[in-house]
């Protein structure tokens, strides 16, 4: 199956980074060139006198020597000039490729628009009963028009509207304020409840063996979360591994997993990646899971300044972006690289010393969840698929094949002996990460979201009760 590579040192936006960063560097080179003038003007003059007193020969060379520093102040000032006309070009370019990239697919998202309901019938019919992503993303930026005036002007200024932000940006926040407030919601801190034994895993340093690490974190009790430890050229290496949205229960903690102290008379608690989970990824950035994350890091071994990697799958991908971009465990741990399987992410940014790599399937619903493309930056790289290979019984339950996690194992190996210069680097990061080491240590954790405080009613008083019926009415 063939695929399409956004982002990387191929895209549009690295592109205008570059212009930008060329418009900024000739302004410097400007303002230098301008101070270099004004301190070869400074230079003091000889006096008559005291050139009078000097030989022929040497009143020649000092006239010279001040009329080079005035040439050379004149060219300071002249390339000065040069180098301000070729920033304002560079910026005036790089505003113009702006706007002609916004007026393009302004114009793309209209012609989208009108054609969404036969977009929308035609995907349910050709792909199984399921929008394709670009479907999904243009039925909720188009929401509030198709639910007619006075709604349309919510839509953000590339679909029409008014507000710079994307429709999902501003809505999934603010509905889970509102569930939460309403107590529909219950949003709750994450604990680590439990240790599983550790296993050893022989891995190749590929893209691939992340997949097999996803597959083993959805192979794991409901609630788990995966810390795998390699040890690397330049020092260990972790792989956090979340896995994909999970509706069975916890289970109780067996013999076989070492519980952590204080958790030993708590209340039955939630799975974290229910569909609860999906709402706190998607609208509370993650926040009352990253304690969890901290802890099971430190459990694993690591250490301030340790490299991490953070792996997710559909539900797991939101918590993996909002992870990786949040400022305190970025403060903490290195977080050299992320990978995202199917997940709609293109809300969250990620930071400029982390290497992103996205997988998608273009008639994968899931990621386009979020309204939104990833952004197209020199550290993001998504690869869009082209659908699930027709040879892999994949089922159709659920989602549909298309977001299942064997369909993303399979789009994994397509991307062996790729061409493409964003995933040749990608790739090879990751290979440089692991080393020549071919052995990881795999952490098992037991996560819970505490339990909503059961509602007690207050006692009667029995004095006051038993009084009431003695006293005589009024």
């Amino acid at each position: 199956m063939g695929y399409e590579v956004r982002g990387g040192p191929g895209s549009i936006r690295f592109t205008l980074t570059e212009l930008e960063r060329t418009t900024s560097m000739l302004t410097r080179t400007g303002a230098e060139l301008l101070e270099g003038a004004s301190l070869l003007a400074r230079f003091p003059q000889f006096p008559a006198a005291m050139l009078a007193l000097g030989t022929l020969m040497l009143r020649a060379r000092v006239i010279g020597a001040v009329q080079s520093l005035a040439e050379a102040a004149g060219s300071c000032t002249a390339r000065a000039a040069e180098a301000g006309v070729l920033a304002l070009a560079v910026a005036t370019a790089r505003s113009t490729y702006e706007q002609t990239e916004f007026a393009a697919q302004r114009g793309m998202n209209e012609a989208r628009g009108s054609l969404l309901p036969l977009t929308a019938m035609w995907d349910l019919a050709s792909n199984k009963g399921r929008p394709r992503t670009q479907t999904t993303e243009d039925l909720i930026n188009e929401m509030p028009s198709i639910l007619g005036f006075p709604f349309g002007f919510l839509r953000d200024t590339e679909h029409g509207g008014m507000f710079k932000a994307p429709l999902a940006e501003r809505l999934y926040p603010q509905l889970t304020d509102f569930l939460h407030d309403q107590n529909l919601l219950h949003l709750a801190p994450v604990k680590v409840r439990g240790q599983g034994p550790d296993r050893v895993v022989q891995f190749d340093g590929t893209i691939e063996t992340l997949v097999e690490l996803q597959k083993l974190a959805e192979r794991e009790p409901p609630g788990s979360l995966l810390v795998t430890r390699f040890e690397g050229d330049d020092g260990p290496v972790y792989v956090m591994t979340i896995p994909g949205t999970q509706s069975d229960p916890l289970k109780d903690i067996n013999e076989k997993v070492r519980r952590i102290r204080g958790t030993e008379s708590e209340p039955k608690l939630g799975n974290p990646w229910d569909g609860t989970g999906i709402v706190e990824g998607m609208g509370n950035d993650s926040k009352n899971l990253i304690p969890s994350v901290e802890e099971a890091l430190r459990k694993s071994g690591a250490n301030d300044g340790d490299r991490v990697v953070v792996t997710g799958y559909s539900q797991g991908g939101i918590h993996a972006v909002n992870i990786v971009n949040h400022e305190h465990l970025n403060k903490l741990f290195d977080f050299q690289y992320l990978t995202t399987f199917g997940s709609p992410t293109g809300q969250v940014p990620i930071p400029e010393d982390t290497l992103a790599l996205h997988l998608e399937d273009r008639n994968d619903l899931v990621p386009g969840a979020d309204g939104s493309r990833n952004p197209e930056e020199r550290n993001r790289l998504t690869v869009v698929f082209d659908g699930p290979d027709g040879s892999i019984e994949l089922g159709n339950d659920g989602f549909g094949e298309a977001h299942k996690l064997e369909n993303y194992e399979s789009h994994a190996k397509d991307l062996r002996g790729s061409k493409d210069p964003g995933v040749i680097e990608s790739l090879g990061l990751l290979g440089t990460l692991f080393g020549q080491s071919r052995r990881g240590k795999v952490h098992s954790f037991r996560l819970g979201r505490q339990p909503k405080p059961e509602m007690k009613l207050p006692k009667k008083d029995e004095k006051r009760e038993r009084l009431s019926r003695i006293t005589p009415g009024h």
